[in-house]
């Protein structure tokens, strides 16, 4: 996969190349002017995943370790510098793919998330760090298979949007659905096509509105190489490019002098074909015969692009890189050279109707493009005024369904207002009756202290008229005693 292989790029004429070795160590070493690779130095241990970005000649790394720390480091004045971001649960998840990209100049970065528990879940996610603070995106939870090689692309856009192309298993295929990134929001995605087979990896190519999509799949024991097109969402169209026992190894697609190439390596070899006339020519050896080792790398330009893109290339005396534009020039030389040895032995007019012939036929193949996207875009339009229709039932519906409210509206507020005036008089007459009620209870508490009054002044009048009776009681009883002495005294 690409995240195993080297990346170099070039500074103040300095080739240099960042890897891991086999024991994990990322290392990194230059090619000086005179062609010769510097000794290896080490930046850090145990890492599993690293990308690398360059921006204003400065080195960019963002890596995993062993123990799942996301971490970054650059270069300054000679010495690396590193941080680290944050942790990654180990014991959830797995993590795989890491990309990198420097946009605005903020560092996106981009990995997949694959579950330990056996669920085949997938979680494809986005950072953003501006060298403070990190904002995270999950782009789309994805059904693994093994029928998958590589899961997910990305491809920047006009106005650096991020276009994300990714693979997900349906059940009777793998679905190839992108989304993108834009004003700070991802789009839902959007399913373009099926895949079927095994081995399943994928490129893509874009221009103008147009994706160009490079399909390596497995039947049996058969590899097979298919171009998808498709243009502003609407025409799509397929061609196979290559079909083998032998398996293509990491296919590219590019654009060079608005012409369409696609490369692999096959064994030692890099094939290549070129895109003409709606056809794909026949895959020509770029180094035919060639016994020097082929080795593939993510490459940065920093003069030409933003992301980095596989090249193929040998490191016999030092770094050899065949760029696209190599590619390309070769496979167009060597289709020319064709042309030429089968028409040595015609004539110069000969040869002016060959090319007549040869302009006849582009203007045939345009015509049958022509067609086959006005065809397309005239179904395309068919389907549009299908949808416009229904948008317009519906909207006729939600018209009437708009009126119904209206006059529903209207009845209730009618019934509110009754309602209203109804409470205001409940409430007034609440008032009144809290102020007859407060007199009443201000009466009843007059009354009562009245009644406290009288009941003391009974209550004293009581007491008073009991000790006026045992008064009258005791002067009876001396009375009656005093009369008793006094017939005793007249007696003797």
């Amino acid at each position: 996969m690409a995240n195993i292989y080297p990346w170099i790029f070039n500074i103040n004429n300095d080739m240099w190349k960042i890897y891991l070795n086999d024991t994990d160590v990322l290392m990194y070493k230059l090619i000086h002017d005179q062609g010769k690779w510097t000794k290896e130095k080490f930046i850090d241990v145990e890492v599993i995943e690293f990308a690398v970005c360059v921006e204003d000649e400065m080195i960019h790394i963002i890596y995993v370790n062993k123990k799942y720390e996301m971490r970054y480091c650059t270069m300054k004045d000679g010495k690396w510098f590193g941080r680290l971001l944050y942790h990654i649960d180990k014991n959830q998840f797995k993590i795989e793919s890491l990309k990198a990209v420097i946009l605005k100049g903020k560092l996106n970065f981009f990995y997949l998330l694959k579950a330990f528990d056996g669920s085949k879940h997938g979680i494809l996610k986005h950072y953003i760090w501006d060298g403070k603070e990190i904002k995270f995106y999950t782009i789309q939870n994805i059904v693994l298979s093994s029928k998958v090689d590589k899961y997910y692309d990305i491809e920047i856009g006009n106005n650096d949007c991020i276009n994300v192309f990714f693979l997900s298993d349906s059940g009777d295929e793998i679905s190839l659905s992108y989304c993108k990134y834009e004003s700070n929001l991802w789009t839902s995605d959007k399913r373009l096509y099926g895949l079927q087979g095994d081995n399943i990896l994928f490129k893509v190519a874009s221009d103008s509105g147009m994706f160009n999509i490079i399909n390596r799949t497995k039947e049996g024991s058969t590899y097979l190489l298919e171009h998808v097109c498709i243009e502003s969402d609407i025409y799509m169209k397929k061609c196979e490019v290559y079909k083998s026992k032998i398996k293509p190894i990491e296919p590219i697609i590019f654009y060079e002098n608005n012409k369409l190439f696609i490369c692999w390596q096959e064994n030692n070899n890099v094939l290549c074909s070129s895109y003409r006339f709606g056809k794909w020519s026949r895959h020509i050896p770029f180094n035919k015969d060639s016994k020097t080792e082929i080795k593939i790398y993510n490459f940065i330009n920093i003069r030409e692009s933003k992301q980095s893109y596989i090249v193929y290339g040998t490191e016999k005396d030092g770094l050899f890189v065949f760029s696209p534009a190599d590619l390309a020039e070769n496979i167009i030389k060597l289709l020319k050279e064709e042309v030429s040895g089968e028409s040595l032995n015609i004539g110069q007019e000969d040869e002016s109707i060959e090319e007549i012939k040869e302009k006849f036929k582009s203007i045939c193949h345009e015509n049958i493009i022509l067609k086959e996207k006005i065809d397309s875009f005239s179904v395309y339009l068919q389907n549009k005024k299908h949808v416009a229709d229904e948008y317009e039932n519906k909207l006729s519906r939600i018209i009437e369904q708009k009126k119904r409210l209206e006059e529903n509206l209207n009845f209730f507020m009618e019934v509110k207002k009754n309602i209203e005036k109804q409470m205001d008089e409940v409430k007034r007459q609440f008032s009144s009756q809290q102020i007859i009620t407060k007199s009443v209870q201000d009466k009843l508490e007059e009354k009562e202290k009245n009644n406290q009054l009288l009941k003391k002044k009974v209550d004293y009048l009581i007491e008073e008229n009991k000790k006026l009776k045992d008064q009258l009681e005791t002067e009876k009883n001396q009375s009656f005693v005093a009369k008793l002495f006094g017939k005793k005294d007249h007696g003797l």
